[in-house]
């Protein structure tokens, strides 16, 4: 419960790395179905916030009609979740060894047809956002970031892949159904505004694919495994990385003479990429902060832990 609580926006990412930590500790392998989920709730994760995120890019422009709309679409994907979890940000679905709310085929169907829905209004709308004139010329060159600078400040996730940086934990260290998957991340060169609204753009796209796909073959959930009650590996280091929607996730604990943990450390990609933030704001207008800052759009309790 505290794991999936750091920052309220990257639930699914933060559980599914205590998870993967947890199993590690314990020996524990988890089911198809396990897999499936935590697979299936990061992709979702990650389509609502970039939605929102596109929201509130397009009203720091002022374009409200992209506010509005992508706004909108946000929600029906966060209440499937809830409709799925009990939570609209998947609070008590995944656990070590487990989901606490197994998909289902009446799941799937009902996903379908919100997806249907979701498609159609959010290509009709993104189109519309990325060949707007007046849009495209305060995001193109506005908060802009090199690739070399990107580098030496060791960028991760999002501002990484949008200076053309292949930074992605789903290819490099693919864990749960990223291996089937054979994710390619989006990359791109601009390094600006525009990139990085452009980007998630391209990965919800992307997201909606793996989904879709996904949930024409649901595994049959298994035998429960109650692994909180199984003893850690004593004098042990465990790591465990995640792509969230914002970049990589690390978890890293370690355990004590009985098994018991005595350090527990949790490493947000805001982290990596807040000197990228401060990087991109040299020279630019005090206008353009907003507009900057949203399209990296980093977590303060992420960045504190």
């Amino acid at each position: 419960m505290l794991a999936e609580s750091v920052a309220g926006d990257t639930t699914a990412g933060n559980a599914t790395a205590f998870a993967l930590l947890y199993e590690s500790l314990t020996g524990t392998e988890p089911g198809s179905h396990v897999s499936f989920c935590r697979t299936l709730a990061l992709e979702l994760e990650r389509m609502a916030i970039h939605t929102g995120d596109l929201a509130a890019l397009s009203g720091d422009v002022a374009y409200q009609l992209g506010n509005a709309v992508f706004g909108r679409l946000r929600t029906p994907i966060i209440n499937y979740t809830q409709s799925w979890s009990g939570n609209r940000l998947g609070r008590g679905q995944i656990r070590p060894g487990r989901v606490n709310f197994p998909f289902t085929e009446k799941l799937a169907s009902s996903l379908e047809k919100i997806l249907a829905g979701y498609s159609r209004d959010y290509i009709e709308m993104a189109d519309t956002l990325f060949h707007m004139p007046g849009v495209q010329a305060r995001f193109h060159r506005t908060g802009r970031l090199s690739k070399a600078d990107a580098l030496d400040m060791g960028l991760v996730g999002m501002p990484a892949r949008s200076t053309g940086i292949k930074r992605d934990v789903r290819l490099t260290h693919p864990h749960d159904n990223y291996g089937p998957l054979k994710h390619q991340p989006v990359l791109l060169a601009g390094g600006d505004v525009h990139a990085r609204a452009l980007l998630r753009d391209l990965e919800i796209r992307q997201s909606m694919n793996y989904v879709l796909g996904m949930i024409k073959n649901i595994p049959e959930p298994g035998k429960d495994v109650n692994v909180e009650k199984r003893k850690l590996k004593p004098r042990s280091l465990c790591v465990s990385l995640v792509e969230g929607w914002r970049g990589e996730l690390c978890h890293a604990a370690i355990t004590g003479k009985n098994g018991e943990i005595s350090c527990y450390r949790i490493k947000d990609p805001s982290m990596h990429n807040w000197f990228g933030l401060a990087m991109a704001l040299r020279n630019q207008e005090i206008s353009d902060f907003p507009l900057c800052n949203k399209s990296f759009n980093l977590s303060y309790c992420g960045h504190d832990l």
